[in-house]
């Protein structure tokens, strides 16, 4: 595929971002950006986000782009409080519009969980829950708590529940686990789950990739299992265009434009590249689509998925 490297001047790219998170680190806790003896993790140094992260700061981060809606996802805020990140930006949404969805985090597992959700889905912007699954042999790389939640019984006792109140589950995994995801997408045929950062590839290497394409090729078979394009710098910071947009088409070409969305993962994945560099990656990842496919992948998923 043949990248495009700039968004054409006379054409202002108009996208949903299905994948953005803000902070308030001064009102707010954030174990993972607050705590400082916090064990090496997949992002690497966080100084340059341990700070506000507000509507403003988004709307110039993206400035060069026209960007329609928004979808919070969990930011990692205090686990014993989640109720509380909804609360917080439900008030943001009402006083600013931004973000337009949201969705929250809940310990699926626990037994107190149904609870929790209703909690939730009193703010009326909420559509779905992250529990982030990933698991990997080294723990830099590691953020669930078991390989296996995805077939704990209790878990999926939570997870069973997610349709009832109307919630999709975003699906954050690595590719080594996305047999276990298809198991559970077919085990749950009225659930909705969206892939996150399009399956987290962090190892480039010629088998991983090879390993990668076919697990995705595999999950994409369950209808009910959507993908987002995001994340483009997790696991591989130095990451461009040449070497990751390939990877974003082999994904459009597994989930199809209909179950394909776009999501800039600010302000973390300004860690490894600014506004204009991620916006240039989604403008290259629909280069040589239809006009329909373009705008299925650049905002009617989002808009279909996310009920906005």
């Amino acid at each position: 595929m043949k990248l495009d490297r700039t968004i054409a001047p006379e054409t202002v790219l108009t996208l949903v971002d299905a994948h953005q998170h803000f902070q308030d680190l001064r009102a707010h806790y954030y174990p993972w950006l607050c705590d400082a003896d916090r064990r090496p993790q997949l992002e690497g140094d966080l100084s340059a986000i341990r700070r506000n992260y507000l509507p403003a700061d988004y709307a110039r981060d993206v400035a060069g782009a026209k960007v329609v809606k928004t979808m919070h996802v969990q930011n990692g805020w205090d686990p014993h409080d989640p109720v509380g990140e909804t609360r917080w930006l439900q008030g943001l949404a009402a006083s600013g519009g931004t973000p337009a969805a949201i969705v929250a985090f809940a310990d699926l597992a626990d037994p107190r969980v149904e609870a929790l959700l209703e909690r939730h889905v009193e703010s009326p912007a909420v559509r779905g829950i992250r529990q982030i699954l990933n698991w990997h042999e080294n723990p830099v790389f590691r953020v669930a708590s078991a390989p296996d939640l995805m077939e704990n019984a209790a878990w999926r006792r939570g997870f069973a529940l997610l349709p009832r109140f109307g919630l999709s589950f975003d699906l954050q995994i690595y590719w080594p686990q996305m047999d276990g995801a298809l198991a559970l997408a077919r085990a749950f045929p009225d659930a909705t789950l969206v892939l996150n950062h399009f399956g987290m590839p962090i190892d480039r290497s010629p088998g991983s990739v090879e390993g990668w394409s076919s697990a995705m090729t595999r999950l994409a078979k369950a209808p009910n299992v959507f993908v987002k394009l995001s994340g483009f710098g997790l696991g591989h910071p130095a990451w461009t265009l040449e070497d990751t947009g390939p990877l974003l088409r082999v994904t459009i070409n597994a989930f199809g434009p209909s179950r394909t969305m776009v999501g800039t993962n600010l302000p973390v994945d300004s860690l490894f590249g600014d506004g204009p560099k991620i916006l240039r990656a989604i403008n290259a990842s629909v280069a040589g689509l239809s006009e329909p496919e373009h705008h299925a992948v650049l905002v009617q998923t989002a808009e279909r998925v996310y009920r906005i």
